[in-house]
């Protein structure tokens, strides 16, 4: 038995922001039933994909560096000192 979240969207909802959807299934993993007339006619489950180490250094690998380090900036706060004597 599985404890996977399960909603439900209208077809409506699924045209509208599948992108979200999309998200929520994949990262979210829930599983979504869509809904057309008030009738289940789909369900989306994300596919359980097991990485294996390789694939994991071919990632890191690809994208190692690809944000250069920037030097440490400080930011430097003025403030006015305000006279408030009546």
């Amino acid at each position: 038995m599985h404890n996977m979240k399960t909603t439900t969207v209208s077809s409506t909802d699924l045209k509208r922001d599948t992108a979200g959807i999309l998200n929520s299934v994949i990262y979210g993993g829930i599983e979504a039933v869509v809904e057309r007339y008030g009738e289940a006619v789909a369900k989306i489950v994300p596919i359980k994909k097991e990485r294996k180490k390789r694939d994991w250094i071919k990632i890191i690998d690809k994208y190692y560096g690809a944000i250069p380090d920037f030097p440490e900036v400080h930011k430097m706060r003025y403030s006015r000192k305000r006279d408030v004597s009546w």
